[in-house]
C-alpha cells in the first residue's frame, strides 16, 4: 500500500449515486427474471462494501479490493449492458491512492479480460473493442485524477496540521518566556529581598530585647510586621517555583491542534518540575510522534505517558508514546526520527523504538541530574 488517505472528504453521495445508476441500468437490461434475482444480492453487497470503503478508506485495503473485484466479475454474466464497467472506474478511483500505478493498471486489464471472457465463452457475443478501449482509458484517467486529488487533499491537510503545530509551539514558547521571567523574579526576591528581610527581622528582634520599656511595643510591632512580610515573600517564591501546569497546558494545546487523532496524556502526580531543556525535549518528542503517526499509519489514537522512578536518585524522565495501529516492522529512521535521536542524545539521554504484540512503543529517556533547578519548564 503506497499512501494513506488523510483528508475527510465525504464521497458517500457521489458513490451511492453512481451505484444507483449502474444498478438501474443492470436491472433494466436484465436478460431474464432469474438473472434479476441473482443480481440484487450482488448489488447490495457492492453497496455495503462501498460504504465500508468510504467509512474506513485505509483499513483492509487488500480485502476490500479483492471483494470488490470479485463482485464486479460476478455482475458481468448477469447483465447485457456495458454500463456495469462504471464499477471498474469506481474501483480505479477508490484504490488509486493505495496501489501502485502498475498494480492498478493490471487490475483494470484483468477486469477487461474477464469481461471479454464472459462475452466470448458465456454469452457467445463479439467483443466491442472500441467500447472496451474507451472504458479502459476512462478508468485509467479516472484513477490518475483521483490519485492526484487525494495527494492534493493530503498535502492541504498536512499543511493545516503543520500550521496548528506551529501555533501550539509558539504558544508554548511564549509560556516558557513568561515562566522564565517569573523564575528570575522569584530568584531575585529570594536572594535579595528575602535575605535583607531576614536580616531586618533579626535586627528588630535584637532591638526589641534591648529597647527601653516605652519603645518595646513599637519595636515588637515592627518585628512582627517584618516576619509577616518575610512569610509572604517566601510564599510568593514557592508559588512561582511550583507551577506544575505549564508542560501539561502546552501539550494539551498541541493535542487540541490535532483533532483527527485522539491524544491522551498521563503525567505522574509526583513528577517534580522539569528543567527547561528537558521540558522542551518532551514537547518535541510528542510533536514528532504525532506527526509520524499521522503521516505513516492509520491510527486513530495515541497515548503518552510521562513518568520518573522516584525510588532512584538519578532516574531519568521517561516519555512513552504508543498508537493503536498494528505494526509489524520498526519504522525507518527518517529525518524527523534522526533529529529526535540527536536532540535526546545532546541531553545525554536515549531514544528507542520497539515492537510489543504488534504495537510500536517509542520511548525517550532524558536524564535530569546534570541540570540545575534554575530554569524550569513546569
Amino acid at each position: 500500500m503506497q499512501n494513506t488517505i488523510k483528508h475527510t472528504a465525504d464521497w458517500r453521495l457521489s458513490t451511492v449515486a453512481s451505484w444507483l445508476a449502474v444498478t438501474i441500468a443492470c436491472v433494466f437490461y436484465t436478460p431474464s427474471t432469474l438473472t434479476l434475482f441473482l443480481q440484487l444480492p450482488v448489488h447490495l453487497l457492492i453497496l455495503f462494501l462501498l460504504l465500508a470503503i468510504i467509512r474506513t478508506p485505509n483499513d483492509n485495503v487488500a480485502r476490500y479490493a479483492s471483494g470488490y473485484f470479485a463482485l464486479i466479475a460476478c455482475l458481468f454474466p448477469l447483465t447485457n449492458t456495458s454500463l456495469v464497467l462504471i464499477h471498474m472506474a469506481m474501483f480505479s478511483s477508490l484504490f488509486s491512492a493505495h496501489f501502485k500505478p502498475t498494480t492498478l493498471f493490471g487490475c483494470i486489464l484483468a477486469l477487461l479480460a474477464t469481461y471479454c471472457g464472459v462475452l466470448l465463452f458465456y454469452k457467445h457475443e463479439t467483443i466491442p473493442w472500441i467500447a472496451l478501449a474507451i472504458w479502459g482509458i476512462f478508468a485509467i484517467f479516472n484513477g490518475i485524477l483521483s490519485r492526484r486529488f487525494v495527494e492534493s487533499l493530503n498535502m492541504h491537510y498536512q499543511s493545516r496540521q503543520n500550521y496548528k503545530e506551529l501555533k501550539a509551539t509558539q504558544n508554548m514558547m511564549k509560556a516558557m518566556s513568561a515562566e522564565q521571567e517569573r523564575l528570575a523574579l522569584s530568584r531575585e526576591l529570594h536572594d535579595s529581598l528575602g535575605h535583607k528581610l531576614t536580616a531586618l527581622s533579626i535586627n528588630l528582634d535584637f532591638l526589641k530585647r534591648q529597647a527601653p520599656q516605652e519603645m518595646t511595643e513599637t519595636v515588637s510591632q515592627c518585628h512582627a510586621l517584618s516576619q509577616e512580610i518575610l512569610a509572604e515573600v517566601r510564599h510568593i517564591v514557592s508559588a512561582q517555583r511550583n507551577d506544575f501546569g505549564l508542560l501539561k497546558t502546552s501539550l494539551t494545546d498541541l493535542f487540541r491542534a490535532t483533532p483527527t487523532l485522539k491524544c491522551t496524556l498521563e503525567i505522574s502526580p509526583n513528577l517534580e518540575p522539569l528543567p527547561q531543556q528537558i521540558g522542551l525535549c518532551v514537547i518535541r518528542f510528542c510533536q514528532e510522534m504525532i506527526s509520524n503517526t499521522l503521516k505513516h499509519t492509520n491510527a486513530s489514537a495515541i497515548d503518552f505517558v510521562i513518568s520518573r522512578d522516584e525510588t532512584e536518585k538519578d532516574a531519568p524522565i521517561v516519555v512513552t508514546a504508543m498508537h493503536n495501529a498494528r505494526e509489524s516492522v520498526l519504522p525507518k529512521l527518517g529525518n524527523g526520527l534522526k533529529g529526535m535521536n540527536e536532540r535526546v542524545a545532546m541531553l545525554g539521554g536515549e531514544f528507542t523504538q520497539r515492537l510489543l504484540n504488534n504495537a510500536l512503543i517509542s520511548e525517550s529517556q532524558d536524564p535530569v541530574q546534570s541540570f540545575n533547578s534554575g530554569g524550569r519548564l513546569i
